[in-house]
């Protein structure tokens, strides 16, 4: 069995080697060993390492690993916190490093092309020379990749104001596991596949290359720097500013082992510290920056802030910055190894969750740094130890645990920027229930047949963990009715004719019948200090903007006389995708599905969320959604996407995933899909 093994690993290296050469192919046991790991604890040797120098060639390799059922593995700079870069299945490591192009940088459309190895801090080094910026910005920018980023979803300090990797990316070229290419973007017609690819690990093929979002360097900053006697008081300066409404370029925290670890000649820093902020500010308009300013002063002062430095400087700004941005590389010299258990919570449950985590930190007696995204409720517990010590390992393990726990316990998700990849995998299920995993399952399933493409990472093996009692609202009686409904048709085979106000109906389709959200209309969950809103579908989108201008509040949706749920299915503005937190829908089985929370950032599962935008009912029923909203009038541009037709085969599968047997908006499925396939 071994030789038949090795002849085949020789027949596939041959092949491949026409395509790459055959030096670029390494099978030797050093390759492999410095191959079997990435930044996590996980490990695993590949059968052998494929070194790609040319794009155009990624797609006869992967013809050639889907021909022989082969699995792979994409890599790029191998920063992943999670075991994303290791192939569990011993299948072939693909090395991307040297895709490492900025093919075009055009600020007449605001947009950069560029393969999937150009390394963050290069982009924007290059950037900067035309005035401009990409938004997400890593704390590992120096070394990570634009590629990475995509499958991981990548954040960073800015992308409070400005948003996450998914936010910034407008088109993807894509390698699909079977070696067809494709090409998905927010302008297409029909669901949003491409964010499909955004966040998922490399579990659904290979970016090629990727266009994304730039914007113009804003004229005026100012970072101001703030100590705290302790934690709390930082956390509920946090929670203060969010609540009056602003929202900073970043709002980073350090507590004061992460302080005591990377303060510099630069910064004297008080014995009475326990924590620091460090925000900023940006804006075209130097009013904004000095209105802002004096808020964020208020808010600091009645939270016993002091030692609070300001800079507009950019040199001087970069020393403030240097205490956050060497967090982990400063703990990382003194350690032999570092647990970063990150996760995100909704901003009103910040305070306490970081209480808890504190809590069982020091209950384990462990030494760890506690670091934040804080702005957005993104928590990075850096926790030292030695993983040669199996004891102190296992109580490291049994502590990551209970800071999941935590993050679901508040309402959050057990992952906001680094990935799911094996290290969370099983943790999933606390998160979500098994038919929302088993859909992932499909989607996996409909793009990679043959689960070749980073296999056993990112969705659980088994189902032997239960869904955790998560903070969420309760679906309504309204929904629980319609699921029933939804149901009996099922049974019947039933087609329904998905609409809100039937406004847009025509004609019914003889063999349809109407699935209306119009009895769906409460506003669910109004969050003032995270400010989010969760609504049902069927609520008009003029009485979702009056009540919010009563409380004070503004949501960024253009004067319409029809239905939330409808706007989300027609995709009726390009900037839809950028408001949605998160959604719930049914399939037409009836089974019931929850997607994420109220929470800013969340990496765990696909995103179906985005996907449903532009959707027009043929995928699921959608029964309630979570939006972004503002204390400011928002700066209303609506621009409606270009509905660029992209019939692939993956979309009639993805279709398949959800609507089996096409019960669904049936009469929409040829224009949405092209054709037909049960």
């Amino acid at each position: 069995m071994l030789e038949e093994e090795e002849k085949k690993l020789f027949s596939i290296t041959q092949e491949i080697g026409e395509v790459v050469g055959v030096e670029n192919i390494s099978i030797d046991d050093l390759n492999r060993s410095l191959y079997s790991y990435d930044a996590s604890m996980i490990r695993a040797k590949p059968c052998g390492v494929i070194h790609i120098k040319k794009a155009s060639d990624i797609q006869p390799v992967l013809k050639i690993l889907y021909n022989h059922s082969v699995s792979f593995t994409p890599r790029l700079a191998g920063t992943n916190l999670s075991g994303g870069a290791t192939n569990q299945k011993g299948g072939f490591v693909i090395n991307l490093s040297a895709l490492n192009r900025i093919i075009q940088i055009d600020t007449t459309n605001n947009i950069a092309v560029v393969e999937p190895g150009v390394v963050n801090i290069k982009l924007q080094e290059e950037l900067e020379k035309f005035g401009y910026f990409y938004p997400p910005d890593p704390s590992s920018q120096k070394v990570s990749t634009i590629g990475g980023n995509i499958g991981e979803n990548a954040g960073g300090p800015q992308c409070l104001k400005y948003g996450v990797t998914s936010n910034n990316v407008v088109k993807l070229d894509v390698i699909l596991p079977d070696g067809t290419e494709a090409t998905y973007s927010i302008e297409d017609y029909g669901p949003d596949i491409m964010s499909l690819f955004i966040a998922s690990e490399g579990t659904l093929g290979i970016v090629k290359k990727a266009y994304l979002k730039i914007l113009p360097i804003p004229k005026y900053f100012l970072t101001i720097y703030s100590e705290f006697k302790s934690l709390d008081d930082a956390m509920q300066a946090v929670a203060d500013i969010i609540k009056q409404g602003i929202v900073p370029k970043s709002l980073e925290a350090l507590d004061r082992l992460a302080i005591e670890l990377t303060k510099t000649k630069d910064i004297e820093i008080s014995d009475e510290t326990q924590a620091v902020l460090i925000t900023e500010i940006d804006s075209d308009d130097k009013r904004e920056i000095d209105k802002e300013q004096n808020e964020i002063l208020k808010i600091f002062n009645n939270n016993s802030a002091f030692n609070i430095k300001f800079s507009d400087d950019k040199k001087e700004s970069e020393k403030l910055w240097k205490l956050r941005k060497e967090t982990y590389p400063s703990l990382a010299k003194i350690a032999n190894n570092i647990l970063v258990e990150d996760g995100c919570v909704p901003r009103s449950e910040l305070v306490n969750t970081v209480k808890k985590i504190k809590k069982i930190i020091d209950d384990h007696r462990l030494k760890a740094n506690l670091v934040f995204h804080a702005g957005d409720g993104n928590i990075h517990p850096q926790i030292v130890f030695d993983e040669r010590d199996v004891k102190e390992t296992n109580r490291i393990r049994r502590v990551a645990k209970d800071i999941l726990k935590e993050y679901i316990y508040s309402g959050g998700t057990i992952s906001a920027e680094h990935g799911v990849g094996v290290e969370k995998r099983a943790f999933m299920l606390w998160q979500y229930d098994k038919k929302t995993i088993d859909l992932f399952r499909r989607i996996k399933k409909a793009i990679d047949k043959k689960e070749i493409s980073n296999p056993y990472k990112k969705i659980p093996i088994t189902n032997d963990l239960k869904k955790l009692k998560r903070k969420e609202f309760e679906i309504s009686d309204n929904v629980k009715a319609m699921i029933e409904e939804i149901k009996t048709r099922h049974s019947k085979k039933i087609r329904s004719l998905i609409c809100g106000k039937q406004t847009s109906i025509k004609t019914l389709p003889a063999d349809h019948s109407i699935l209306s959200s119009a009895p769906i209309q409460k506003i669910l969950d109004f969050d003032r200090e995270n400010l989010t809103i969760t609504v049902e579908s069927g609520i008009e989108i003029k009485k979702l903007k009056d009540f919010l201008i009563n409380e004070e509040f503004y949501i960024s949706l253009p004067d319409d006389n029809g239905t939330v749920g409808g706007m989300i299915a027609e995709k009726r503005f390009v900037g839809i995708r950028d408001l949605i937190l998160s959604m719930d829908l049914i399939l037409s089985d009836g089974s019931f599905i929850r997607l994420g929370g109220k929470n800013i950032k969340d990496t765990s599962g696909y995103d179906i969320t985005k996907l449903m935008i532009g959707s027009l009912g043929t995928l699921g029923f959608i029964t309630s959604a979570t939006f972004k909203i503002s204390k400011k009038i928002p700066d209303n541009k609506f621009t409606k996407p270009a509905n660029i037709t992209n019939y692939t085969s993956i979309g009639i599968r993805i279709k398949n995933a959800f609507d089996r047997e096409n019960l669904f908006n049936a009469f929409l499925t040829e224009k949405v899909y092209g054709r037909y396939e049960i």
